[in-house]
């Protein structure tokens, strides 16, 4: 078909770093770029790349390496990996981009919308998350704030303000800044793939979930694009959760009308991601349960 999906949390994602493992600094997103430019080298020319779930902070230059992007220091040597090395790039040279990526079309799937740097960039709002200190989150905004002023001088680029350019720490700008890639709502793809509008109008309730719901929740993702759509048609949306986070109400005002945990006793996340078959079931029951108890208190009476 020439078309391909690839999913950058196959490469570079959380999922594959244990949570005491977790090294920001030094994450990479090559692996992903290796990906792309297996499916180029393939002959796809139409490229879904899925940017969620990223264990990195590194702006995409990871990407751009595996597909000949050079980043130099100031000696005129490569800078090496990861966000760490943001700092010290003082050049870009893209002669030795394989030219494979000229001639195909690399399509983002994005679910948020955080630009590269500041209060709501990829280090502030994401960077904790995957074990970033305080100080760290610090050193890497900087790095991006300095690699998205070298894009804009050098490329004549200026993407750091793009919405979604913060995704999967920075690797979305650094898709349309060394790839030439465009922008799309990832959510919004899948909801037309999977006819969810034509489902949606026999449907009188909607429960969704994430992991942990929390104020970046509300940054374009998942439940903010099914709510959008569940508005439209008037349908409620309960969506169920592993953990509340901080911030979490703030879904209530993007049209999620209850929000239920499916942890029910104090437990890790190991043992709760082990008991997640039973976990949910049981967070749904209540909320049946707690649904079945609304609809008798409001019967007439009388």
């Amino acid at each position: 078909s020439g078309q391909v999906i690839v999913e950058m949390a196959a490469a570079s994602g959380l999922i594959l770093e244990p949570e005491d493992q977790r090294k920001i600094m030094t994450a990479t997103t090559f692996g992903t770029g290796q990906l792309i430019k297996a499916a180029l080298e393939a002959g796809h020319k139409i490229i879904y790349v899925a940017i969620g779930g990223s264990a990195t902070n590194d702006g995409g230059i990871g990407m751009a390496q595996a597909l000949g992007v050079s980043f130099l220091d100031r000696n005129g040597n490569e800078a090496g990996f990861g966000g760490q090395v943001l700092q010290n790039i003082t050049s870009i040279d893209m002669t030795g981009r394989n030219p494979l990526v000229g001639q195909a079309e690399i399509i983002v799937m994005c679910d948020v919308d955080n630009p590269l740097y500041g209060p709501r960039g990829a280090a502030a709002v994401y960077g904790p998350q995957k074990g970033a200190t305080p100080l760290q989150v610090s050193l890497l905004d900087d790095g991006l704030r300095h690699l998205g002023e070298l894009v804009k001088n050098q490329l004549n680029k200026d993407n750091s303000e793009i919405p979604g350019s913060g995704s999967a720490g920075g690797l979305g700008f650094g898709l349309i800044s060394f790839a030439d890639a465009r922008m799309s709502r990832g959510i919004e793809m899948m909801l037309d793939l999977c006819g969810f509008d034509e489902k949606i109008r026999h449907a009188d309730l909607v429960i969704t979930g994430e992991g942990q719901i929390d104020r970046q929740s509300a940054y374009g993702k998942v439940l903010a694009g099914i709510s959008k759509r569940a508005l439209i048609y008037n349908v409620p949306v309960i969506a169920v959760t592993g953990s509340i986070g901080e911030g979490a109400e703030e879904l209530y005002r993007h049209g999620i009308r209850a929000i239920s945990s499916a942890v029910c006793r104090p437990m890790d996340v190991r043992e709760a991601i082990k008991n997640s078959d039973k976990l949910i079931p049981d967070a749904t029951e209540r909320i049946m349960r707690a649904i079945a108890l609304g609809m008798d208190l409001g019967k007439d009476k009388f």
